[in-house]
Parts: structure tokens; sequence; C-alpha cells
């Protein structure tokens, strides 16, 4: 990791951005930029993370399945953790067998309509839930503890500009209700 200096530093990007600015003068560069350096930004935090919980054996998907129940009360519609996790309804039965045979989450029959399942974290899910958690801010922290706090600040917010004109505004507060998605679907 790098220190990051009180003077206006080229990043990786900014090369690669003037390399192909020579190529291509007509290049939309704050767009390009923005999206190269998303992307890697993405690259580095999932390729720590996934160091990090691979160390306490648990894969990124179980990461965000697990912290979406965590997020959620500890209980949510199957198909709300699909939303959630953006897969197909056959993979997600898969993740919640495979994390049933952990002891992590149980299913049950929603009583006011038996075609739905809920899924619920154990005590011993929980746990598990909490260790992710634990570990992904760990990971966080250390790749980005060493940028001015009011730095992230204006990042974050930045980013919430950016999401909104992409996604558009939340539609809907979380809720912790089974079966409430915490967003739009894509």
């Amino acid at each position: 990791m790098y220190a990051v200096g009180e003077k206006e530093e080229r990043d990786q990007v900014d090369v690669l951005l003037a390399a192909w600015k020579k190529q291509n003068p007509e290049l939309d560069v704050p767009a390009k930029a923005v999206t190269i350096r998303l992307r890697r930004l993405t690259h580095y935090i999932e390729r720590e993370v996934r160091r990090e919980l691979a160390e306490h054996g648990i894969e990124l998907w179980e990461f965000e399945m697990m912290l979406a129940l965590r997020r959620s009360g500890g209980q949510l519609h199957a198909g709300a953790l699909q939303r959630y996790s953006q897969v197909t309804s056959g993979a997600i039965t898969n993740r919640i067998a495979r994390l049933e045979e952990q002891g992590w989450v149980r299913r049950d029959v929603e009583p006011k309509d038996r075609r739905q399942v809920i899924v619920s974290l154990t005590d011993a899910g929980k746990e598990r839930a909490q260790t992710i958690f634990d570990t992904k801010i760990s990971a966080e922290h250390r790749l980005l503890g060493e940028v001015n706090p009011a730095v992230l600040e204006r990042i974050t917010e930045d980013l919430r500009t950016l999401l909104i004109a992409v996604e558009g505004p939340a539609d809907v507060d979380l809720e912790f209700e089974p079966g409430t998605p915490a967003h739009r679907p894509l």
C-alpha cells in the first residue's frame, strides 16, 4: 500500500488514459477514468476480502448470503436471497442447501404461503455471520485505513450520486420482514 501524498500524484489509470488519448483524441476521458478506477478498486478490495475470508474457509458467495441474512434480522424468503445475490433460482437453492449442511441456516415453509421458503440463520450461523462481518471490516480497513476520512466521505457522496444516476433512487426502505428486498433487482 502506498501513502497518499499532499501533492497531486498520477496513478496507473492516468498513465493508461494518456496513452489512449494519444491514440483516440475523442475518448471520453472522465467516464473512462471513473469506470477503470472503479474496476481496479473493486479488484483490489475483492482480492483482499477473498484472501481474508479464505483464511476462515469462507467463500465470497457465502459472505454475501450470510450478511444479507444478518442485515435482515436473521431471516429472509429464498426469493429475496436470490435477488440480493443476483443468481438463478437453482444456484440459490444449491447455496442454501450448502449453508444448511454446515448448520448455519435452516429452511422453513412460510405459514401464510406454503410455496415460499423462509431461510433463517441458526445460532451457529449468527456466529459465522459475525466472523464474516468482522473479517470483511478488517480487510476494508487495511486497504482504506490510510485514506483521510474526509476524502472517503467525499468519495461516498460522489459514488451515491453516480449510483442514483445509473440505478435510480432507492424505492424502498430496508424492512426486516422475510422477502423484502433491500434494493431493486438489476
